[in-house]
């Protein structure tokens, strides 16, 4: 297949690129510098603006691109950034392909767009499917607002799925590169009161998915990507020490988490949300790292 990747050069989209390639498709990857990958064909992003050139040949596009939620404070215009960077990227893919469309060009059969369980918003006690409307909150607004770009494709005749990606677990990078280190010195705590919920999935499993997704046509809309075994932080702080030899004795407070993050502490640490993996369990997705002590034990080899 010829597949066009955005956001292909962070900790989820660099792995999916080097496993496309692996598995024998052609990829083009829209990046803001050329990279020295021969392997692959590179696309200039400049200005934000899409070139629709990237499109020519292409059966699909997983467009994952987005600026990191988690780098910095949440000032105003970090916000505007983190909401831009997907809302107009996806619009512009979408327009690109009206455009095909009018002109008489063939068109990708498949887009494959990022979100997150972030849709939802946070709760300590509700269970959230793909059954349930978006949440309350910035990062649920972000998620409902970059979903209706992409729907957007739909009309057009493409085949869209959406990835409510849960928080990604892997070697190297993600959530788990920037929590270990206290863990490792025996210095790691609970964050918060623990009672928070972490939907999670291996990153193996987003390429399964994504793998999935290609294959089986009868895919199509919203799909939680989170193991079906979700767990508090607390669960995972203890866990995470057990692995690393140690044991999570400290806590780290709320109004210090909110004192170094602002805004960002409230919806991304101090709070969460329980989601199952209804559309992929019926779709029958045998994960790969259902149970965090097996994700951890294959991570920290």
């Amino acid at each position: 297949m010829n597949v066009l990747v955005t956001g292909g050069t962070g900790f989820v989209g660099g792995a999916l690129v080097e496993h496309l390639v692996r598995k024998g498709h052609q990829v083009s990857l829209l990046s803001r510098r050329k990279g020295k990958d021969r392997r692959i064909g590179w696309f200039l992003l400049q200005d934000g603006r899409f070139p629709a050139e990237s499109l020519d040949g292409v059966e699909i596009v997983i467009n994952l691109a987005g600026e990191n939620i988690g780098a910095s404070r949440w000032t105003k215009a970090t916000k505007s950034r983190i909401l831009d960077s997907r809302v107009s990227l996806t619009g512009q893919i979408v327009s690109a392909c009206q455009r095909r469309r009018e002109q008489g060009d063939k068109l990708p059969r498949l887009l494959i767009n990022a979100s997150a369980v972030g849709y939802y918003g946070t709760s300590e006690e509700t269970i959230f499917t793909e059954e349930d409307g978006p949440g309350s909150g910035f990062l649920a607004e972000v998620c409902r607002r970059w979903e209706a770009a992409a729907e957007e494709a739909s009309p057009l005749g493409i085949r869209l799925i959406r990835l409510r990606l849960g928080v990604v677990f892997g070697p190297g990078g993600g959530m788990l590169a920037k929590m270990d280190k206290p863990f490792r010195y025996g210095l790691g705590g609970v964050v918060g009161t623990g009672r928070q919920w972490i939907s999670w999935v291996h990153r193996d499993d987003v390429l399964g998915v994504i793998d999935q997704a290609i294959g089986d046509a009868s895919m199509n809309g919203a799909y939680n990507l989170c193991s079906p075994n979700p767990v508090t932080m607390a669960e995972l702080c203890h866990a995470l020490a057990r692995r690393l030899g140690g044991r999570a004795w400290a806590t780290v407070p709320a109004y210090a988490l909110r004192l170094a993050f602002g805004e960002m502490a409230d919806e991304m640490l101090l709070s969460g949300q329980r989601v199952l993996p209804k559309r992929l369990s019926e779709a029958g997705y045998p994960f790969r790292h259902s149970r965090l002590e097996e994700a951890l034990a294959a991570i920290y080899r």
